[in-house]
This record gives C-alpha cells, structure tokens and sequence, in this order.
C-alpha cells in the first residue's frame, strides 16, 4: 500500500510502498479516506527538537483519520457492534487500562500512552489496524470531518470543561482548534465569545465560526480589549490555545476574578509565571488539557455534529491527495491555512 513514511531520522517525509497490515485479534482494519494534518505532523518532517528524542524511524505517520472498515479479527463481533463497511473514526491514543489514570476513569492521561503516527505506524496510509476498543462508528458524520475529529475533540476538552452557558468565553489564538473551540463555545450556549491571533485570516476563520469579537493581537491591546468588552471584569473562561509566552500571560490578565483558564497550547520553552498576581490573588483555577477524555468527549462530539449544533467545515481550507504531503505542509507552514485533509481512497 501507499503510506507517508518518516524514513530516516532527517528532515523529510516520503512518499513509499509498505506493507498492507492485517487485523490481528481484537483489532480493526480500516480503509482510510481522508486524514488530517496537523503541527505534529509538521514537526516530524522538520525534524525538530521535539521529533529527534520522540520518532524512532521507520514509522507511517499521520494520526487523525476516518475511513470505511475493510476486516475486522478475531473477538471483535464479540465486544463491539461493528461491521464491515461501516465508516468509522478512532481515537488515537492507545492506552494500557491497567495504570492508576485508566483504571480511575482518566485514560486520557495514561502514563503509558502510544500514539498512532508517533510511536507506531500511523493513518497518512492506505489501510491502518486499530484495537475495536479505540474505534468509533460515524453515524452519519461524513469522512472529511470524520478525519479531524481528533483535534475537534482537544477543542471540546478545552471549552467544556469548563462553565459555558452564560459566560463570556476568550479563546486565545485561533489556528484550527482554537477555530473549533469558537463553534463550540458558541454552540454551548456562550453569551460572548471573543478570540484574539495575529494572523489575519485565522481571525476571519473564527469569525465564521461564530466569534462576537476578534482582536488582532499584532495591533491592539488584547488584555484592555477583552476588559472593555466585559464592562471590566474580564472573561469567565480563557481557552489559551496557541502556547505563546504572551498569549498565556495576556490569558491569566484577562481573566476575572475568580474565572477559569483552560490551557491548552504547549510553549516551546518554559514560561515564567508570577503565581502571586496572575493565579493567586485572582482565585483563578486552571486546567491542563490533554488529548480527548475517552470516551465522554467523543460522546459530545457526536451528538453536536450529528445534530448540526456544530458544522466545522469551515475551518477546513485545503484538501489534497496523499502524494501531494509536502504541499499540505507547506500550506501550514505559510500561515494562509485553516485545517488541512489529506484524500486517502
């Protein structure tokens, strides 16, 4: 089959023939037909800090995807309503269920967690096997959105998690969660959403997604902006989305008193933090999201999508076929992208 194959431990990706896999004892083969690039993705073929002491090459990569189910293997009819050519999804974080995180309902934080495309083979291929107990059925969500539920579902974690009904919600930094994060604030009942980037056309994106107000954060006072927006008090809840040293400390100033801050973007180096005044002193409460809460959060991605209570097409900028990887990469890279698909089969 044709897979995006990190090959060697240099910047690049490769096009390549693999060997097809087949669906071993309570595992799932599926076809895929679309998948979703995303800044991992981006850091695996640059070869950066990150990807050097985190790939071992050869690996497939790719990680969030959707497909149509081509064989299924032994055990799985027996713990699952699953069948051959039901389009599916699958949560990519495959966890032990044995540690103290699984076994106390967190398996989202499961200490020994492997994740598809990183630490094996991964979705930018023909065919992927999954474990049944990480696949999910679409019912009726079409593929390409199917393909990106992945990061939709880190978007859900972040916003509701917190209070949303009635609240004024400030998402900061729009690329494409935070884009998903808007649609979802507002489909959660947020009385004002506000969202701040410095890119121009993120801001347009989560401007379709429903924000109240963007801030140019490259031009005005984010902080002075939200406050005034809020007759002073700041915002309820701050999805901080971009992990910029900035955006973090423009979150906790614009927070009220009392308020919550979902952290969600992941700085490239530590971030000093005055814990007296910015959390202290507030009486703040923060949260760290990681991942997709398996499997409450999928649960609340499917019923706003299949309901139309979120439609996060218009995120999705770019779509191309599987060869064409370098070009999607470059789409990221250029800043002019929303969400980019890759068309698998």
């Amino acid at each position: 089959m044709q897979a995006v194959v990190k090959e060697k431990p240099a910047p690049g990706l490769k096009v390549a023939t693999v060997p097809k896999p087949t669906a071993g004892p309570g595992e799932v083969l599926i076809a895929v037909r679309h998948a979703g690039v995303c800044g991992t993705d981006l850091h695996i073929a640059d070869w950066d800090d990150w990807a050097q002491h985190r790939i071992r090459p050869p690996v497939v990569v790719g990680h969030e995807f959707a497909g149509e189910i081509a064989a299924m293997g032994d055990g799985v009819e027996e713990v699952a309503d699953l069948k051959v050519g039901q389009l599916v999804t699958a949560e990519g974080h495959i966890v032990c269920g044995h540690c103290l995180q699984c076994r106390t309902g967190n398996g989202h934080i499961c200490r020994n967690t492997r994740i598809i495309g990183v630490d094996r083979d991964g979705a930018f291929a023909q065919y992927i096997t999954m474990p049944v107990t990480n696949v999910l059925p679409l019912n009726g969500i079409p593929t390409t959105v199917g393909a990106i539920m992945d990061p939709i579902g880190n978007a859900f974690h972040t916003v509701l998690t917190a209070d949303i009904p009635g609240s004024t919600v400030f998402i900061a930094g729009c690329g494409p969660i935070g884009c998903f994060a808007v649609g979802i604030a507002r489909a959660a009942g947020a009385a004002k959403v506000i969202a701040s980037d410095v890119n121009a056309r993120r801001l347009e994106l989560a401007a379709r997604m429903g924000a109240h107000l963007t801030i140019n954060a490259a031009e005005d006072d984010v902080v002075r902006t939200v406050l005034q927006a809020t007759g002073g008090e700041g915002a309820d809840v701050v999805c901080e989305m971009s992990g910029v040293p900035s955006a973090l400390h423009q979150a906790f100033a614009a927070v009220r008193m009392g308020g919550r801050v979902q952290l969600l973007g992941i700085p490239k180096d530590a971030v000093p933090v005055d814990f007296a005044s910015e959390i202290i002193f507030k009486g703040i409460t923060v949260y760290g999201v990681i991942g997709r809460k398996m499997y409450e959060t999928w649960d609340h991605m499917r019923r706003y999508l299949t309901s139309g209570l979120l439609d996060p097409r218009p995120v999705i900028t770019h779509q191309f076929p599987l060869a064409r990887i370098d070009e999607a990469l470059a789409a990221i890279r250029s800043g002019g992208a929303g969400k980019i698909i890759l068309e698998i089969a």
